[in-house]
């Protein structure tokens, strides 16, 4: 079996319909280290083809779908580990500071205040993530709490599913999904508009299955490949987004926030010597 991207090519090339001689002519014609980050509906917009199409075009190449499409293109891509730079701890530095920077450029005031909105006038609040974004929604959970803002988190997508299915147009729910096309976040976005629950989407990519689904869309920059799935760059940009959100919803609540927050800080002092 044939290892790389352009091995399977030419093994179906003979045989490829204009649609994916446009797919290969992207290929050829692009970065391959950059395409690996595209998410499913980025990549088929570039190259110019449906959804429905590309995911063809990798069943043809002996693929079970544009996931493993995209490792095939990840190992042709050196990690944040394996570059090249010798200074490796500036490396990841200046990854970090550059994602910050970057997603603070796309922070709209307007959907972080309602955001905050949907969060204040909700019955309960559920924040779910899966996989590494797991973490940020744990975070959020942590976070908030300190406010006096209860946030339910479920790392099992099993509960996670049934969770969901039980809220009403009352209740809110945030996702976090670097790609936005993640199946089990899918699901249950699906489930939380047909329960016109509100939906606050995080994620990285402005078009993807995911962000259709939601009442407010907060962006990062984190993009990050299959190999790339544990980089803490991937990770930061979620946790400055939920800082900046707990700062708006603190401005909101300050003087009850900053009462809870005085107590929680009371509450944990003889955990320390």
């Amino acid at each position: 079996m044939a290892e790389s991207i352009f091995d399977r090519i030419s093994l179906i090339r003979q045989h490829a319909t204009k649609q994916d001689r446009a797919i290969i002519e992207f290929l050829h014609s692009n970065n391959i280290n950059n395409l690996s980050y595209l998410s499913i509906t980025e990549f088929a917009s570039l190259a110019g083809v449906a959804e429905s199409t590309l995911l063809r075009f990798c069943r043809k190449l002996g693929l079970r779908g544009y996931s493993e499409f995209r490792m095939l293109l990840a190992q042709s891509n050196a990690s944040e580990y394996t570059s090249d730079v010798d200074d490796y701890a500036l490396g990841i530095m200046n990854s970090m500071t550059s994602a910050l920077h970057s997603t603070y450029e796309l922070i709209d005031r307007a959907d972080i205040e309602k955001a905050v909105d949907i969060l204040l006038g909700a019955r309960r609040v559920y924040c779910f993530g899966s996989g590494n974004s797991g973490v940020a929604a744990e975070e959020m959970r942590n976070k908030f709490l300190r406010f006096g803002i209860h946030l339910y988190q479920l790392t099992d997508s099993h509960f996670q599913t049934i969770a969901s299915s039980t809220l009403g147009e009352e209740d809110a729910l945030v996702l976090f999904s670097v790609s936005g096309s993640t199946k089990d976040m899918i699901g249950i976005a699906q489930t939380a508009k047909q329960n016109k629950t509100r939906l606050i989407i995080v994620t990285n990519y402005l078009r993807s299955p995911l962000g259709a689904y939601a009442d407010v869309s907060l962006y990062v920059v984190a993009k990050s490949t299959p190999l790339d799935g544990g980089s803490l760059v991937a990770k930061i940009s979620q946790l400055y987004v939920i800082d900046v959100l707990a700062a708006a919803l603190f401005k909101r609540t300050e003087q009850q926030s900053q009462r809870n927050l005085e107590r929680t800080a009371i509450a944990v002092l003889d955990k320390e010597i």
